[in-house]
């Protein structure tokens, strides 16, 4: 059975890029907004979980986005939710839904100075090291290769140290029945390859390891 895809485009604003017209779209899709990417660190070992958020709370408007710090100590590992939201919308509309609905579609990317990991290659010194902990199959059928998403990851602490945390999330729908979304586009982009389909967020947070 093949799988129907949705044609939502989901756009952020006030950071590098939006998403634009989608391939394959039906011109009458809806748009979506995102105001809002909420992570939250869960200690594998119990405890408290860490949230930080980015926020822009106006959309479109003028005020710049803010993007809370993120503290962590120097030991231990975390399972890590990235969630999306548009808060523009009573009651707040949920868009992580809509990337588990379009899983085959979408792949979170965490990339800058303070992570090791798929998407950002070997560095020694990076404080935090990222591996995905989540598949397409998680969120619903898959008719493909069953290729990480990054909603649900594992982050393990390696050393003190700051840096930034990059969140990207990129769609990338089929172009011409053929998909974008392959095997190794993390790999890919650790090499310096440029990626398919267009940017739906991309956020920086400050993190700090001591």
């Amino acid at each position: 059975m093949t799988r129907r895809l949705r044609s939502t485009a989901i756009t952020i604003t006030a950071l590098l890029g939006g998403c634009a017209e989608p391939f394959d779209a039906d011109p009458d899709a809806e748009t979506e907004i995102i105001t809002t990417v909420r992570l939250t660190f869960t200690p594998e070992g119990g405890g408290a979980a860490i949230t930080a958020a980015f926020t822009d709370p106006d959309g479109d408007g003028g005020m710049p986005g803010n993007a809370e710090p993120i503290a962590l100590l120097a030991s231990g590992a975390f399972t890590l939710a990235v969630e999306f939201a548009n808060a523009l919308e009573q009651p707040e509309a949920d868009i992580t839904a809509e990337v588990r609905e379009e899983a085959q579609d979408h792949q979170v990317f965490l990339l800058g100075t303070a992570v090791r990991g798929p998407a950002t290659g070997t560095d020694a010194a990076a404080p935090l090291l990222h591996a995905y902990d989540d598949v397409e199959s998680d969120y619903g059928e898959n008719t493909g290769d069953d290729l990480p998403v990054g909603l649900v990851n594992r982050i393990t602490v390696q050393a003190a140290g700051t840096g930034t945390l990059t969140v990207l999330l990129r769609h990338m729908p089929p172009q011409g029945g053929t998909p974008q979304k392959v095997a190794g586009l993390a790999e890919g982009l650790a090499a310096g390859e440029p990626l398919p389909g267009e940017v739906d967020a991309q956020v920086d947070f400050m993190v700090t390891v001591q």
